[in-house]
């Protein structure tokens, strides 16, 4: 019977021994969800709309939208992109396909695309396990980037051709010049009528 139990107690002590310890996994991306966004140097100016160029955008469904997101870009944390990753993705794919006809052009289509795959690379990056913040700020600058590209290349769109502005300087011109032909005409009445001679 001793020997039983000291074979019992020998069992269930190699036993305990052999478990294993169960380790409980922390989640690596606790140490950065917390961080900002910061846009590197390599960020560009950003660029206004013009006036005709936001008039003729006025209807395009979800471009606030990604604007908001855009502008929001730098104050986010990389928690928030991973929680909200699926909304920006979806947006951005709105304003890819509800872009009006009257709108695009192939640059526009271009610059859309490289939004959208640019705002996938961001949310991908900062949804990985083990986060690369330099990454991640990176990509979310070459976003931005895009963005601004985006902005430009509305305002080519809409921009007026030299002809345009060519034709506006002539009609200008013209009407400076019957403005002037005409207060020259009534300076020389004025000095006719006082007797003056007129060179």
């Amino acid at each position: 019977m001793k020997r039983f139990l000291v074979l019992f107690i020998v069992s269930v002590l190699g036993l305990s021994a052999c478990q294993e310890k169960k380790v409980k996994a922390v989640d690596p991306r606790l140490a950065t969800d917390t961080l900002k966004i910061h846009f590197q140097p390599t960020r560009k100016a950003e660029v206004t709309l013009t006036p005709v160029a936001q008039q003729a955008i006025k209807g395009w469904e979800n471009f606030p939208e990604l604007e908001a997101q855009i502008n929001a870009l730098d104050t986010v944390n990389i928690s928030y992109l991973r929680a909200n990753g699926e909304e920006w993705i979806s947006n951005m794919s709105l304003v890819q396909t509800k872009v009006r006809d009257s709108i695009a052009n192939n640059a526009m289509h271009s610059r859309l695309t490289v939004l959208f795959s640019k705002v996938n690379t961001v949310i991908q990056e900062a949804s990985k396990i083990e986060v690369d913040t330099a990454a991640v700020n990176k990509e979310a600058t070459e976003f931005y980037n895009a963005f601004q590209n985006l902005k430009l290349q509305i305002n080519l769109k809409f921009q007026k051709s030299i002809d345009e502005l060519l034709e506006e300087y002539e009609i200008e011109a013209d009407s400076l010049s019957a403005v002037r032909d005409s207060t020259q005409t009534r300076r020389d009445s004025l000095l006719r009528a006082n007797r003056v001679p007129v060179n």
